[in-house]
């Protein structure tokens, strides 16, 4: 029966299926003990029968992740025999069939990596987004095997989704079990286009296990180098390794005394995470009192203690000049300066500053993603208006501080921008240790 199973799958045969069914209804079921057979989904889709492969795939789901001796999943065996439209049409029914991991840990999206096949590459992205986290048995991920297979297509498509979902740097960076990213890569293989696409993506002087940079991989060839890849790595700041500061390793990392910003960052990580397993009510009184802390602080920087000047001398505003320091410690004649010594408000701001962004922050982790890209202009604008603010009611008008403050509180927005860009992915890039 199962041979006449066999021979419907490669036809195509769906009646032929529910008729063998009507005879032994356990039919199915006996693929499931073995651990490593032609299931007659795997029969189906190297034949291209797409409705038959669906619809016993349908029946039996575990068939999609059961590998035949070969070490191949029935998606696999339709990319390998050159059936597009079942391979198609089986993701569309399920993208993730696309991280099943076969033969030494290829995935689907592995394989058209090496096949160079750019068209079908871009649909698996668009299909399955978390598949370009998935490592082979070698630790390559999709973009180390389009590069090792000169693959220059498939590479720029890959290199252009990267961007668009905002994790080039994880993934381009990543390292095989050789220590080696993909620009090490690209100049042991003598290779001038893809060193070009890679080298403003990368970080250039990473080194591999043997401590090597990707110049030194470079200089290494013993066959004809191209000396345009020489003259484009050193041009991007690339050295040789005799030249860099020996890395850092575990070892060094454990045994060294936790800096005060790795601490701070650490304490951020371990406070989004709280986050995350707050109930709504909470969320919400934790937002209210965000707001409430912004409201307070933007109002303290429009009311300092003490009050505000209403300007001397009969001179406007608009009379004096933005950034003239007092001349022989003559009283500034703005108009609503703040009535306090300079080093008594330079302490109120730095406090406040302190205070309005980490509750800016905290505000933007609690709001819904869908809201990020405009709560980021909100947050912009309206730290640039507080800095503004601030230049405007200082008790004299020194360009350091203006500039200070400017730079600290465009720091900050920077920081919260990147903090939910990278949050957003947070997630992704734990699961990619998994397989390691």
């Amino acid at each position: 029966m199962k041979h006449i199973l066999a021979e419907a799958a490669q036809s195509g045969d769906i009646n032929a299926l529910y008729h063998l069914l009507r005879q032994d209804p356990t039919l199915l079921d006996k693929y499931d003990e073995p651990s490593f057979v032609d299931t007659p989904a795997h029969i189906a889709a190297a034949a291209g029968s797409t409705h038959f492969a669906i619809e016993v795939l349908s029946l039996k789901s575990s068939f999609s992740t059961k590998l035949n001796p070969d070490g191949y999943s029935p998606l696999d065996l339709a990319l390998r025999h050159g059936k597009t439209q079942t391979v198609k049409r089986l993701i569309k029914h399920d993208p993730q069939f696309i991280r099943v991991k076969g033969r030494e840990r290829f995935t689907p999206l592995h394989y058209v990596a090496e096949a160079g096949d750019a068209e079908l590459l871009a649909d698996l992205l668009v299909a399955c987004p978390e598949s370009i986290q998935d490592l082979t048995i070698q630790g390559e991920t999709a973009v180390h095997i389009a590069v090792r297979n000169n693959n220059v297509r498939a590479l720029q498509v890959l290199l252009g989704w990267l961007k668009r979902a905002n994790i080039n740097g994880q993934i381009l960076n990543w390292k095989d079990e050789n220590g080696e990213t993909a620009l090490h890569i690209a100049a042991s293989t003598n290779n001038f286009k893809v060193v070009k696409l890679l080298i403003n993506e990368v970080r250039i002087n990473e080194q591999n296990l043997e401590g090597l940079t990707c110049l030194d991989a470079f200089m290494g060839l013993a066959t004809t180098r191209d000396e345009r890849i020489a003259k484009a790595l050193r041009g991007a700041g690339a050295k040789r390794s005799l030249s860099l500061r020996p890395a850092e390793t575990l070892a060094d990392f454990l045994s060294s005394k936790a800096s005060f910003t790795r601490k701070v960052f650490r304490q951020m990580i371990e406070f989004d995470a709280s986050i995350d397993g707050l109930s709504s009510d909470m969320r919400n009184a934790l937002l209210v009192v965000a707001v409430l802390f912004v409201t307070a602080t933007y109002q303290a920087v429009l009311s300092p203690p003490g009050g505000t000047s209403s300007g001397g001398d009969g001179n406007s505003f608009s009379d004096i000049p933005f950034y003239a320091p007092h001349q022989g410690g003559k009283p500034d004649t703005r108009g609503g300066t703040a009535q306090m010594a300079m080093s008594d408000f330079s302490i109120i701001v730095y406090l406040n500053t302190v205070i309005f962004a980490a509750s800016l922050r905290i505000i933007f982790r609690l709001l819904p993603r869908t809201l990020y890209y405009y709560m980021v202009c909100v947050g912009i604008a309206l730290s640039l208006s507080y800095m503004y603010s601030i230049v405007l009611i200082a008790p004299t008008s020194i360009p350091i501080l203006a500039y200070a403050v400017f730079y600290f509180l465009t720091g900050c927005s920077v920081i919260i921008s990147m903090t939910l860009a990278l949050s957003s992915f947070q997630a992704s890039y734990q699961r990619m240790t998994e397989f390691i």
